[in-house]
């Protein structure tokens, strides 16, 4: 079995190998000096020894070094000492997406037993390129983590997410995406999630990206989905929810409230930015930037 001292070794070594691979991908003579001046650029894999069980950060990019990194975490023994892992990289992407693989984790299936907090970081608005997990991945990826306690994802999870016995499931953050998957119609129906005791949900990005009709699955959340959520013991567990970039009215969210006075509900707008050359000449809708005229 592979010991915490071991999983430190192993984590080390890879650096060691991300190093080695900047290196190649710069010129060897220049590698000291871009690692100084760029910083950012360079993958890292970091650990910490919590007293028991790791904490593990990555940071860089979403793909040779990604892949690196996510062979390590599947080498069997090294999920087992993890109990927070946290994955984000630099504003950097194609065709304008950031698009976490997570194949090589799925195939290997290590189980993260003693994984409690696990965070892939969310797109702040003003990213040009919007974060988001392979289509399909979050509910295999998840069921390797059953203790989970703190959740933070890019985007809703699909439907099978429902479908996991996350006990101990206590917090739980969504980022946005086109495609919500239905998650409040699930989560109003949810039953296997016993600790949830608050929900960060974000909303379909699409109506804040085009004013043209877009496809049905990319559509806004609507209210009677969160009526329907209002009223199930899901929410008569829940101590707070927080709803981000919401297409309803005063009056309806007065209305949500009204059915959970004792909930800690607030909303937010924090939908993705638009550049000012787009005002007016392109379908990129811009007047919710505008709150103050």
């Amino acid at each position: 079995m592979t010991t915490m001292a071991q999983a430190l070794d192993a984590i080390r070594a890879a650096q060691q190998a991300l190093n080695q691979s900047a290196d190649e991908e710069w010129d060897a003579d220049d590698a000291s000096e871009a690692r100084l001046r760029h910083p950012d650029r360079c993958a890292r894999l970091a650990a910490v020894d919590l007293g028991g069980a790791l904490a593990v950060d990555y940071y860089g990019d979403d793909h040779d070094g990604w892949a690196q990194a996510s062979a390590l975490l599947a080498q069997a023994g090294i999920a087992a000492h993890i109990a927070q892992l946290r994955i984000a990289g630099p504003d950097q992407g194609a065709n304008g997406l950031k698009t976490w693989d997570f194949s090589a984790l799925i195939d290997a299936a290590p189980h993260f037993g003693q994984l409690a907090d696990l965070q892939i970081a969310i797109s702040d608005p003003g990213d040009h390129n919007q974060a988001t997990v392979e289509d399909g991945q979050l509910p295999a990826l998840l069921a390797l983590m059953p203790a989970l306690r703190n959740l933070v994802l890019p985007q809703a999870p699909e439907a099978e997410f429902f479908e996991l016995d996350l006990s101990e499931l206590a917090n739980l953050r969504t980022g946005g995406d086109f495609r919500t998957h239905g998650f409040i119609h699930h989560l109003a129906q949810a039953r296997r999630l016993p600790s949830l005791g608050f929900v960060d949900f974000t909303d379909s990005l699409a109506p804040f990206l085009s004013i043209e009709p877009q496809p049905d699955d990319w559509g806004a959340t609507p209210f009677e989905d969160y009526e329907r959520l209002f009223r199930s013991p899901t929410t008569e567990r829940l101590w707070g929810l927080r709803l981000r970039n919401t297409a309803l009215t005063e009056a309806q969210y007065l209305a949500l409230q009204a059915l959970r006075p004792r909930c800690q509900f607030s909303v937010v707008l924090a939908p993705p930015h638009c550049y000012v050359s787009h005002w007016n000449r392109s379908n990129f809708p811009h007047r919710h930037l505008l709150a103050f005229g």
